[in-house]
């Protein structure tokens, strides 16, 4: 273990910091994402920037099966660490976490521990209760086979 690597969460809080200013939000740390992403409402709330360029992104929903997202200036503070890094910019409305922080910043700064985790920060917390709802509700497909069974007997 380098000496320098900083033992985290899989949950955190970190800053997002642009010439507006600093949002500190919850963050996922995902060993599965290249680069960092941040919501386009938080990154315009800290004025992150400038764009220093785009990237292609792989999406299966996307007719042309890959979208185009802006690559801007930031610096993102975590545990008191500063790391000046270029973020992938998306609209991430509707998911639990508005910063996504990928291995550009992981890899050669932080470890992650998932017992560190705070307990209000678990990432099955901000389940939406609208889709556990309609999974699980009177209309949902476990109450149909349920009613089924019912009836055939």
């Amino acid at each position: 273990m380098s000496k320098n690597k900083r033992i985290i969460g899989l949950v955190e809080l970190v800053t997002v910091r642009g010439k507006k200013g600093s949002v500190t939000k919850r963050a996922l740390f995902d060993t599965g994402a290249t680069r960092t992403c941040i919501d386009v409402r938080t990154a315009a709330k800290a004025g992150v920037g400038p764009i220093i360029s785009s990237v292609r992104v792989k999406s299966a929903s996307s007719p042309r099966g890959y979208t185009r997202r802006a690559i801007a200036q930031a610096i993102i503070i975590v545990k008191g660490k500063k790391i000046k890094t270029g973020v992938n910019i998306e609209d991430r409305e509707g998911l639990p976490y508005s910063v996504l922080v990928g291995r550009d910043i992981i890899h050669s700064n932080f470890l992650i521990d998932v017992s560190k985790t705070h307990t209000s920060y678990k990432v099955g917390d901000n389940k939406d209760k609208g889709e556990r709802d309609r999974l699980m509700g009177p209309d949902s497909m476990v109450h149909s086979v349920a009613k089924r069974k019912v009836a055939a007997e």
